[in-house]
C-alpha cells in the first residue's frame, strides 16, 4: 500500500483491539528483536510477538502502529544506560522500524492531569527513507502517536 494524501484523508483510527487474525499474520512477519537477550525488555523473545491486542490500527486493520520494544521500568531505574523504544508500524505486510530522538521531552502538571510537550526527530530507516511515500508516512506515524495519546499529546518536529 502506498500512502497518498487521499488515504490520509479517508484514514479513520481506532485505538483498541485488533483481530486474532490480524496478530497472527504480525507473528508471522517474524520481526527481529534488536534487544534479545537482554533482561528487563518489553519482548523477551528473538522474535516480536502479539502478546495483547490493543494496538492504534486504522479501521481496516491494514495499518497498526505499536511500541514493540521497549525497557521495563525497573531497567530505566537501575541503569546509567539510555535505551531507545521501537515503535514498529505496519502497513499491510511491510514492518518499518520507528525511533525517536527526543530533543526535548518537558510534563506540565496543572490539576493532576500531566500535559506532555515533545519534540523529537525520526531516527534515519533505510527502508523508510527509500519509500516514495515517506512524507506521508511521517505524517501518518505523528499523528498515530497523537491518537495513542489520545490526542492530549503536543508533539513537534525537528526535521
Amino acid at each position: 500500500m502506498i500512502i497518498t494524501k487521499d488515504v490520509l484523508k479517508n484514514l479513520k483510527l481506532k485505538d483498541g483491539k485488533i483481530s486474532e487474525k490480524r496478530c497472527q499474520e504480525i507473528n508471522a512477519m517474524k520481526i527481529e528483536n534488536p534487544y534479545y537477550p537482554f533482561e528487563y525488555f518489553s519482548c523477551k523473545e528473538e522474535y516480536f510477538t502479539v502478546s495483547y491486542n490493543y494496538f492504534t490500527h486504522s479501521e481496516d486493520e491494514r495499518i497498526v502502529y505499536i511500541n514493540a520494544f521497549h525497557p521495563l521500568p525497573v531497567l530505566r531505574r537501575e541503569s546509567s544506560e539510555d535505551y531507545d523504544d521501537i515503535f514498529i508500524m505496519i502497513i499491510d505486510d511491510e514492518c518499518f522500524k520507528i525511533k525517536f530522538d527526543y530533543i526535548n521531552h518537558r510534563k506540565t502538571y496543572v490539576d493532576n492531569i500531566c500535559i506532555e510537550d515533545m519534540t523529537y526527530k525520526l531516527i534515519a530507516d533505510a527502508q523508510l527513507d527509500n519509500r516514495p511515500d515517506k512524507d506521508e508516512i511521517v505524517y501518518l506515524i505523528e499523528e498515530m502517536d497523537i491518537f495513542a495519546y489520545g490526542g492530549m499529546a503536543k508533539i513537534g518536529r525537528d526535521d
